[in-house]
């Protein structure tokens, strides 16, 4: 479920005048990695639809994302992200942790609350979100693993009072309990026009879609 006051202090955040320092950190998902070809990624999209379409040309955007990235290759690299002072961080892991299966999901939950948390320590508005679905020819067995792991993201996110984004959810239901194949690269990543899906799931959850927005019909093909 969508923690409403996390969307509320992220519209109210766009819609003052202070600029924000968007800050992604993760894995090869959110760094827009190889797999979108020559198309633009989820987060390329949110910069297009709040600098461009929104004018809001003082914000900026930085990404501290890495494929292979686990949660604890982010938390490593957290103090250099956060030496920026970002005002938003939004997350995306949880795809290279369920590779260890259910042996790996205590100190996944452990991880996760200790990024949440130390973020929240700085007083930036945190964003999660869950993995997307995978194929069923995934390796590492991810299809049985991800659920647990998504499942862990929604529980560690409500226990925080963190603003979730639920990827996870949408991708299962629209492809019966796996990713929609149109919407993937490869068994494991996002197309471009996977992409555009979680662009739009994200701005649904941050109060940032429009119907008369160009960039957010983009999203609908």
């Amino acid at each position: 479920m969508a923690n409403t006051t996390g969307s509320t202090a992220v519209a109210a955040a766009v819609q003052s005048e202070e600029p924000i320092r968007w800050a992604t950190i993760g894995d090869s998902i959110a760094q827009g990695a190889h797999w979108t070809g020559a198309e633009r990624d989820y987060v390329q999209l949110l910069e297009e639809r709040v600098r461009y379409e929104l004018t809001r040309t003082t914000d900026s955007f930085v990404r501290w994302a890495v494929s292979g990235a686990t949660t604890a290759d982010t938390l490593n690299r957290l103090p250099a992200a956060l030496a920026q002072s970002p005002n938003l961080v939004l997350i995306g892991v949880g795809t290279n942790d369920a590779k260890a299966g259910p042996d790996g999901l205590d100190k996944f939950a452990d991880q996760y609350d200790t990024l949440l948390s130390t973020l929240q320590d700085t007083g930036a508005t945190v964003v999660a979100q869950t993995p997307t679905a995978v194929l069923r020819t995934s390796r590492y067995n991810l299809g049985d693993h991800l659920p647990a792991y998504a499942e862990t993201i929604r529980t560690v996110a409500s226990r925080r009072d963190v603003l979730l984004v639920d990827h996870f959810a949408h991708w299962t239901t629209a492809g019966n309990g796996w990713a929609p194949a149109e919407w993937m690269a490869d068994p494991t990543h996002p197309s471009g026009r996977g992409h555009r899906v979680i662009a739009k799931t994200l701005f649904e959850t941050l109060d940032l879609f429009a119907a008369g927005s160009a960039c957010c019909r983009l999203l609908e093909n």
